[in-house]
């Protein structure tokens, strides 16, 4: 996570040599960010909140960055990325989350009607070169970060035919693994984490981003240097050898904030007691690379497949089973925390005024939620959704119902419909996915008997408004958000399907139906964005996919449904038009043996259909 000005300070002890002809290792997710902030950096005083650098452009300068490093000589051996953030990073997590959210209150108080619309030359200036991690990305402005940008530029690396084969999506934190990589195979450890600096990597050394530069060319060898700091030399120069080193250093200057050069002198006259003080062993315990998830057990066979929070939840069920099977009771304190099932989603660039962006698309992700079940003996019934937060609510996220598997099957076979059916209606792709996020705004809107914030911007597109303003406006900036939000809920499915059938879980043919609808999702840079969503609203309005959905819903148009009153409750999975009932064989024998696989009960309900 950092120490405030201890980077900083240590940076002076370093030597700067050439890194071509080394081996690294790199922190991938500190990579991703350094870039993005410095493409933001660079993007036109003019841009406006929601100017992100698009996610492909994103990605080309992760890799044009790491191909200029193997241009030069530099032996990429190994890209970390976190696939488990441990209980401990708990609530700093969501402090961090409560101050996205209080910046998204802020941004619709220093926006009320939009965000300026982006230049079509915003990022057409960015080279792919190592300067990008060298540009100075200190800035006031609190601006919020590309949701998705980790997924995408994972995404991207895996097809990427230089970089996907060293990519790896940890069971922990990829800063541990990148340490204990370096510890034991020697190297550079490239990072922006002033963290890494204070754990011991043997013969190893830690760069930072900033620090790798091209050689002058007045230099008569050409090629990339880094600033390089070791542990060991440092604390030799230091004097702290047997007292503590840098880490001791590290702990003073955290507990205390005192300056560097004060919590070096409070480390040499510390006495032996104090480095066996209960603080200072939990500080240095927290170092540790620790082993969440046995090394022989199968699921570490998919996890550089997947995207980290997805990653994380899938660990997280397995932990929970474990810590469940091996005590009675938790603690009543933590039920927000680690030991209840809980997932922290992107935080998006979305009216605050309204319902979460997410909640839209609650009912794809419980699918999702009842589906992982099947990897565990014990059930969980809730999970707990991170989303956006407020200080009233004392930091507590959403609970969610986990749906049982007959609920669940229903609810694949009645998705599956909805899917096929706007594939089949609409002449594209990217109009059918965007037809499934309209789906599930206008179904909302007529169950709580409110206008249809979609069916209003496909009239807009329809009618060129949006177009002639200056400014993306809220619903536009909102319902864009519902449509990621969509997306990237059909992304959790198809990634938990993905990891019950690599562990050769049995899941019925209903189930694995929906499994092969979802393998044609779009990539995340292929998402619509603000910037492109009038074009594809006015795309959708042609093809007459307002229509398309009224049909499938069962009513005449969507203003009539705008206006009906006809629903008095909430729907929730009930069966479209068409749409065949469950055999009766798909209810439970209370004669069977309990399974582990929660849709063995089902099993016989999807050979018979």
């Amino acid at each position: 996570m950092g120490i405030r000005g201890f980077g900083q300070a240590v940076q002076k002890y370093g030597v700067f040599s050439s890194l071509s002809g080394d081996s690294v290792v790199i922190d991938g997710p500190a990579l991703v960010h350094r870039i993005s902030d410095a493409c933001m950096k660079l993007r036109p005083s003019t841009c406006g909140f929601v100017c992100h650098p698009p996610y492909s452009i994103l990605s080309q300068m992760v890799i044009g960055w790491l191909d200029e490093l193997k241009r030069h000589n530099v032996n990429v051996r190994k890209i970390y990325f976190d696939g488990y953030l441990p209980p401990s990073k708990w609530d700093v997590r969501r402090e961090r989350l409560l101050k996205q959210s209080q910046n998204m209150k802020a941004l619709m108080s220093s926006g009320p009607s939009g965000s300026p619309k982006t230049p079509q030359d915003a990022f057409g200036n960015l080279e792919a070169s190592i300067a990008l991690t060298r540009i100075d990305i200190k800035s006031s402005q609190k601006l919020p970060k590309p949701p998705f940008m980790i997924p995408a530029v994972l995404e991207a690396l895996r097809r990427s035919e230089a970089w996907g084969h060293l990519v790896l999506v940890v069971p922990g934190e990829a800063d541990m693994f990148c340490a204990q990589d370096v510890r034991e195979n020697g190297g550079t450890l490239l990072t922006s984490d002033s963290d890494l600096l204070i754990q011991d990597l043997g013969k190893g050394n830690v760069s930072f981003f900033w620090d790798v530069v091209p050689t002058d060319h007045t230099s008569k060898e050409l090629g990339i240097r880094a600033c390089k700091m070791s542990l060991h030399d440092i604390n030799e120069r230091l004097g702290l050898i047997n007292l503590g080193g840098l880490p001791r250093v590290a702990f003073e200057k955290q507990r205390t904030r005192m300056d560097f050069d004060t919590a070096v002198q409070k480390a040499r006259d510390s006495r032996e007691d104090t480095l066996n003080s209960k603080n200072y062993r939990h500080f240095i315990e927290e170092l540790e690379l620790k082993e969440y998830i046995p090394r022989h057990h199968a699921v570490l066979g998919i996890l550089s497949d997947l995207d980290p929070r997805i990653s994380e939840v899938i660990i997280q069920t397995l932990l929970l089973e474990e810590a469940e099977l091996n005590t009675s009771t938790l603690d009543t304190k933590t039920q927000r925390g680690p030991e209840t099932l809980s997932i922290f989603l992107p935080v998006m660039i979305e009216n605050r005024d309204k319902k979460s962006a997410w909640t839209m698309s609650t009912d794809v992700r419980e699918i999702a939620y009842s589906i992982l079940q099947s990897l565990i003996n014990q059930k969980a019934s809730k999970i707990i959704e991170y989303r956006t937060l407020d200080p009233t609510t004392a930091l507590a996220g959403r609970e969610v119902t986990i749906p049982e598997p007959e609920e669940t099957i229903n609810s694949c076979v009645h998705l599956v419909a909805i899917l096929d059916q706007l594939a089949q209606g609409l002449p594209a792709p990217d109009l059918s996915w965007l037809g499934f996020a309209v789906y599930l705004d206008v179904e909302s809107s007529i169950s709580e008997q409110r206008p249809s914030l979609s069916a209003a911007l496909v009239s807009k597109a329809a009618s060129q408004l949006e177009d002639l303003d200056e400014m993306y406006s809220w619903d536009l900036i909102h319902f864009t958000a519902q449509v990621h939000a969509c997306l990237y809920s059909l992304r959790i499915q198809k990634q938990i399907l993905d990891v019950a059938v690599f562990m050769g879980q049995d899941l019925p043919t209903l189930v694995q139906e929906l499994h092969n609808r979802l393998a044609s999702l779009p990539l995340i840079a292929e998402w619509p964005t603000v910037e492109s969503m009038f074009d594809l609203l006015s795309r959708f309005g042609n093809a007459k996919g307002l229509e398309k959905i009224a049909g499938m819903l069962g009513i005449s148009s969507i203003v009539e449904a705008e206006l009906s009153t006809n629903h008095p409750e909430p729907r929730k999975r009930q069966r479209g038009a068409g749409e065949a009932a469950l055999p009766k064989g798909s209810q439970q024998d209370t004669k069977r043996p309990r399974s582990i696989n929660p849709f063995a009960i089902l099993s016989q309900a999807a050979q018979d259909a």
